[in-house]
């Protein structure tokens, strides 16, 4: 079930509008938030991917040490996040 941001009254899938507060806006915003979070992640995910490949041959940038599992820790949420956004849509 969704739920309006501002009153968290119950909303249908279909409804555009909270019944009680009549807030359009709740919806939309909660959802750029979800899509945004996603990106955020992703973008994270990849570059710090990139850091442990570039750690694995160079010198330059932080140790393997510390890529690895920050990759690691990236992974699980990027999966969590990409979970959460299927479940959404």
């Amino acid at each position: 079930m969704l739920r309006c941001s501002s009153c968290n009254g119950l909303l249908a899938k279909g409804e555009k509008a909270c019944y009680s507060c009549g807030n359009k806006t709740g919806l939309e915003a909660a959802a750029t938030t979800k899509i945004g979070f996603h990106t955020l992640v992703a973008v994270f995910f990849y570059i710090c991917l990139a850091m442990t490949i570039l750690s694995i041959f160079t010198s330059f940038g932080p140790k393997l040490s510390l890529c690895v599992p920050v990759t690691v820790i990236l992974l699980f949420v990027k999966s969590s996040a990409d979970q959460q956004n299927k479940n959404q849509t």
